[in-house]
């Protein structure tokens, strides 16, 4: 039979009587708190009894003190001589528990206690709160800017979404936790003046499902980035998430080692700081030299003239090639990729273009095309909508002022294509050779450096379809 229990609590800071009623119950079923650490709630297994918790705060306690100091230790003997037994601390709040069903309560005087509250609250919690808003707030205006302007570019980077999602639940989260707690001390004042204790009002359920959906979320863009994109990619999200979680349980680790060891605050903060920038700067470092040594790689390949596949970023094996369309030698040229890859979207680019060292590099033909593969069916339309929209607010900036280029239809019959539109310039700046062709599940920006014929045509319908 399992012994400890560890459990993630989320319930709000001054919701010391939702707080006290879950322990309660935890203790009727045979756990009871034992300690918390790094935000973790441990209990351990006893016989299902009756017991009464309360929960009090200390305002000027940090959670780096190696011990309580003179205040707070007669505090803490008072409360065992009552019958309050300490279960565990965590930074300012003090969880005691009484085994006698009807005990002398800690706390006497409202006024008293909602004031300890108050301080407590300005000293630790307030201020973050109202930091993380304002970040949650500016990023959920970018978020909304964002989808409005480049759908594309956020619906396709699976990192992006999480990013954004994380930080519009924050807003959320931030302002459920000063709304309760503002509106349930507004009420708290009028009974204290009356000398009452005003229960606080829990909300834990909505903190639990807005938890939940950033752990989905979470999930989301881990199942996306284990199943696409390029293998470094994925080698280098493994690296970076390990060391943030690394970085987060080590530094945990070393700072209960201090303190256990009886380092002044001030000393285990600095050296817990220190720590971390070592390993952020090791792991920089790292980082740094792989990315010296890949680039170094392809500078190799590109000297060498190794195969077009050998030099792709993104894309091993790209849909169309260059060579697919030309008889130009792969040694003279280069192929480049990029792109990103979501559940919902992707987008990948590809250009290719001769080499510095290429016989009549001016006369060899270049490429570059950009594919939006398209994974959820309604988001076909906005991503068709978006490409019209970024030409015709980017026009040109070669052409006189009035004058911009424009998307005509042409035959997609030979693209084998549900639409086909090719770049067309006014007066008498003729084609661009530059075409916009939309499949079912994917719209393609493509141009070319000269005029195709319509077995080039085929051709590119055949590979791209």
């Amino acid at each position: 039979m399992k012994k400890t229990k560890r459990r993630l609590e989320p319930y709000s800071f001054y919701d010391h009587t939702g707080l006290e009623k879950h322990l309660e119950k935890m203790a009727g079923k045979g756990w009871l708190l034992e300690k918390v650490w790094n935000n973790v709630w441990y209990y351990r297994r006893i016989a299902p009894r009756e017991l009464k918790f309360s929960v009090t705060y200390f305002p000027k306690v940090s959670e780096l003190d190696p011990e309580p100091s003179e205040k707070q230790q007669m505090f803490l003997d008072f409360c065992e001589h009552t019958g309050w037994k300490l279960a565990a601390v965590t930074t300012q709040m003090q969880i005691f528990y009484n085994e006698n069903p009807n005990p002398v309560p800690i706390e006497t005087d409202p006024r008293l206690e909602l004031e300890t509250l108050r301080r407590t609250a300005r000293r630790s919690v307030l201020l973050p709160c109202f930091i993380l808003g304002a970040l949650g707030l500016m990023n959920t205006i970018l978020l909304i800017h964002t989808l409005r302007t480049d759908p594309i570019g956020l619906l396709s980077s699976g990192s992006g979404l999480l990013g954004a999602w994380c930080w519009l639940m924050i807003l959320l989260l931030s302002a459920v936790e000063l709304g309760g707690y503002f509106r349930w001390y507004r009420k708290a004042e009028k009974a204290a003046a009356r000398g009452e204790f005003l229960e606080t009002a829990s909300h834990v359920w909505l903190t639990k499902l807005i938890l939940a959906s950033i752990i989905l979320m979470f999930l989301y863009w881990l199942a996306g980035w284990i199943s696409t994109g390029p293998y470094w990619k994925r080698i280098l999200g493994v690296v970076i998430s390990g060391y943030m979680i690394g970085v987060l349980f080590f530094s945990g680790i070393f700072k209960g080692c201090l303190k256990r060891r009886k380092a002044s605050a001030g000393i285990n903060i600095t050296l817990t700081m220190l720590l971390v920038f070592a390993v952020t700067i090791l792991f920089l470092t790292g980082v740094t030299w792989a990315g010296l040594r890949m680039a170094q790689d392809a500078r190799q390949a590109e000297h060498e003239g190794r195969t077009e596949a050998s030099m792709h970023g993104y894309l091993a094996a790209p849909p169309l090639a260059l060579s697919d369309l030309t008889d130009i030698s792969a040694s003279d040229y280069i192929q480049s990729s990029t792109g990103e890859e979501s559940l919902l979207l992707e987008q990948f680019e590809l250009q290719a273009f001769p080499k510095n060292g290429a016989e009549d590099r001016g006369g060899l033909p270049q490429m570059n095309y950009r594919v939006t593969l398209v994974k959820v069916p309604f988001l076909y339309d906005i991503c068709r909508a978006q490409l019209f929209r970024d030409r015709d607010e980017t026009g040109d900036a070669e052409l006189p002022e009035g004058h911009k280029a424009v998307y005509e239809a042409r035959d997609p019959e030979l693209w084998k294509a549900r639409e086909v539109y090719e770049l067309t310039y006014p007066d008498e700046s003729g084609f661009s050779n530059q075409y916009l062709l939309c499949y079912p599940d994917r719209i393609v920006e493509i141009g070319f450096s000269w005029e195709l014929t319509e077995e080039q045509m085929r051709i590119v319908g055949e590979k791209l379809a």
